[in-house]
């Protein structure tokens, strides 16, 4: 459960006989993460909890004892990641529970599992261990996949941008989803600051 992590070392996070590597810069932040191959939790052969994760708690990272921010998995117990420091991150609760980090976790799940993982974590300065961006990239079904999000509420950034509540009553209720269907790149519903960028939209 300690948070505290060692600079400059690799840490083998996956449950059992996975191995998934994690690596700390000088600092001591986590800021990458290697898997060969992404197998999932095996909820008849292994110790799941009922709450489906192998462990009652996850490590108190400095940041994560917040009412906004989760003790966010860079590898989720489903895909067979541990809950030690050195795959946890302080993440927003949003992004991590119905954001783009949970479909991404769920995308994975529904494939069996990704081969050539690897997570980068980027931070704001040298001295927080709250992330201000992840970068995943990974082989789905053979394709490869690269997903970057900042560590931000979605629905916060969604409705700075007038992407989300009541639609208008008027005519231009058709042209604002047609503007929202070609902001969301990827087609999953939820409109990322990265799409929102590449849209020509500005952040404030």
């Amino acid at each position: 459960m300690s948070g505290h992590r060692e600079p400059n070392v690799v840490v083998d996070i996956g449950y059992g006989d996975r191995e998934y590597w994690a690596f700390t810069n000088e600092y001591g932040q986590l800021v990458r993460v290697h898997a060969d191959e992404i197998i999932l939790q095996d909820d008849h052969n292994e110790p799941v909890l009922s709450s489906g994760r192998y462990y009652t708690d996850e490590a108190k990272v400095p940041g994560v004892e917040s009412d906004v921010l989760d003790e966010g998995h860079i590898i989720a117990d489903s895909l067979r990641g541990v809950s030690n420091a050195y795959n946890i991150t302080p993440q927003d609760s949003t992004l991590n529970r119905h954001g783009d980090q949970a479909y991404m976790e769920d995308a994975i799940r529904k494939a069996g599992g990704v081969t050539n993982f690897e997570a980068i974590v980027t931070y704001p300065n040298t001295e927080t261990q709250i992330p201000s961006s992840n970068q995943y990239t990974y082989r789905l079904k053979g394709n490869k996949i690269v997903d970057t999000f900042d560590n931000v509420n979605p629905d916060e950034v969604n409705a700075s941008l007038g992407l989300t509540g009541s639609e208008p009553s008027d005519s231009t209720s058709s042209n604002k989803n047609a503007n929202i269907s070609s902001v969301d790149t990827n087609g999953n519903g939820q409109v990322t600051i990265k799409e929102a960028k590449e849209a020509g939209y500005s952040m404030q």
